[in-house]
């Protein structure tokens, strides 16, 4: 093999290795089998004035943030993101989110549609935190707090 040809192959798998780096953080890597992956581009951020307070869907152990701009929810101890048809997901309300393919939203969530925020503006408001470290026994029948409202 010639000096300039593998001049050529090496730049061409360092390039290819910085491509794979940069797109780890907009897709879900492995979603459409080993080794693929579908850059997606993430959502911008939101900026919250303070913690987004969440209300309980009636029925569910979903929790929506109807009084900031942007559709958020929490579930099962984790943040969902509805941003341009896509779902994305979190450890935490401000991010960071990462893209989750269709078949890996859970149906409860997959259920929501852009804009189902505005349905619940005049339910009673918990705090994140509260959600965060009580959803758990909530969700298990020790409703207590919760169902006071």
């Amino acid at each position: 093999m010639s000096f300039q040809r593998s001049c050529v192959v090496v730049i061409g798998t360092i390039l290819s290795a910085l491509v794979g780096i940069a797109t780890q953080g907009y897709a879900y890597p492995g979603s459409y089998g080993p080794g693929i992956v579908i850059p997606t581009p993430l959502p911008p951020p939101i900026v919250f004035s303070a913690p987004p307070q969440l209300v309980v869907v009636p029925g569910t152990s979903v929790y929506v943030a109807p009084d900031i701009e942007g559709d958020i929810l929490f579930s099962q101890g984790v943040w969902w993101r509805l941003y341009d048809g896509r779902w994305y997901q979190s450890r935490s309300y401000g991010g960071p989110w990462r893209y989750i393919v269709r078949e890996r939203v859970p149906p409860i969530i997959f259920g929501f549609h852009p804009g189902f925020r505005y349905s619940y503006r005049g339910y009673h408001r918990l705090h994140p935190g509260e959600v965060e470290r009580n959803w758990r026994g909530w969700e298990h029948g020790h409703d207590g707090e919760r169902h006071r409202y």
